[in-house]
């Protein structure tokens, strides 16, 4: 199966960067996010298709990007339930139009 690394802004769905099929059909959805290796921010469309999906979501971590070799990590299914992952949510702004 041949993968291709999508650049910012590139994914269509705006929920998960790629998707592909095993090799019973299934479907599944991936979305990848940097961070440092102890946080990373995710879109609150993001969380509710991972949440719609969740038997078919996967989202992987990857840290120190800048190394020779980067480190990454899957996380659990259901993330969103598990005690280890806190959930913030952040405002970064808000545009008042008139």
């Amino acid at each position: 199966m041949e993968i291709g690394i999508l650049k910012p802004g590139q994914a269509i769905s705006g929920e998960y960067d790629l998707s592909y099929r095993d090799e019973n059909g299934k479907a599944f959805f991936v979305e990848v996010k940097t961070g440092d290796g102890k946080s990373f921010i995710i879109t609150p469309g993001e969380l509710a298709f991972a949440k719609e999906h969740p038997d078919q979501f996967k989202l992987y971590l990857v840290s120190e990007i800048d190394s020779e070799k980067p480190k990454y990590v899957e996380l659990p299914q259901y993330f969103w339930k598990d005690e280890k992952f806190q959930l913030n949510e952040i405002i970064e702004r808000i545009e008042v139009k008139f």
